[in-house]
């Protein structure tokens, strides 16, 4: 894999890109989520499979299209239409060494959902990435296919200063304190200092992700 972009550089997006190549190789898909800005298509950029084709979906397409488009890219002819997308996605589902990327992922109509299921049950690695609401829309309408995907969550080139900073929390606690203020940088860091008072308080040696509950918990709404 090269890395010669500073993007890169930080060791969570190392780690991310490392554990997509692990999932597409073995067929499994994942989702990338990420606030406005924090560079989830950049970070789409970097993969590169050598031993894969990828093909890059436009979300804003209907089913019909989105299935035909695939079978485009890879040179099959496929006219996008009703009666044509059952068999399409057949086609689609027995096709091997292939890898699909689908960027700005909120945008999907919901009717797409259940045919990429049937994709991702094929064994067809998909590559989502979207906002945060996506991961809320698929707890609450198909948590089934939330269970296929393993969720990488983005942050700001900020954020990962800050926590090579503050070694003494741990990074899942930390990621909980940047959901809980929602990428508000001023109330993060002063949570986090917070966290790490109340640790050293309690004889603690490092923040884990049940101080940092508790301690959110005992917040009002913020």
């Amino acid at each position: 894999m090269k890395r010669k972009q500073d993007f890169i550089n930080d060791k969570r997006r190392v780690s991310y890109l490392s554990a997509i190549y692990n999932r597409m190789y073995r067929g499994q898909s994942a989702l990338i989520e990420g606030d406005y800005g924090v560079g989830k298509s950049r970070f789409l950029d970097l993969i590169q499979p050598k031993k894969l084709t990828v093909v890059r979906v436009e979300s804003l397409f209907n089913i019909h299209h989105i299935l035909a488009s695939i079978l485009q890219e890879l040179n099959y002819e496929a006219v996008a239409t009703y009666r044509r997308t059952p068999k399409h996605l057949k086609m689609i589902c027995k096709l091997s060494n292939l890898l699909i990327i689908i960027d700005e992922a909120s945008d999907l109509d919901q009717r797409v959902w259940p045919y990429l299921k049937r994709v991702i049950d094929a064994e067809i690695p998909i590559v989502f990435a979207a906002l945060p609401k996506l991961r809320t829309f698929l707890t609450n309408e198909h948590p089934d296919i939330l269970s296929r995907l393993k969720t990488l969550i983005l942050y700001p080139i900020i954020v990962e200063d800050f926590i090579a900073e503050y070694k003494a929390i741990e990074p899942e606690a930390m990621e909980q304190i940047y959901v809980a203020t929602k990428g508000d940088m001023r109330k993060f860091k002063e949570i986090c200092t917070d966290c790490r008072d109340k640790a050293k308080e309690l004889k603690h040696s490092f923040v884990d992700v049940n101080l940092a509950l508790a301690f959110l918990s005992d917040l009002p709404p913020m």
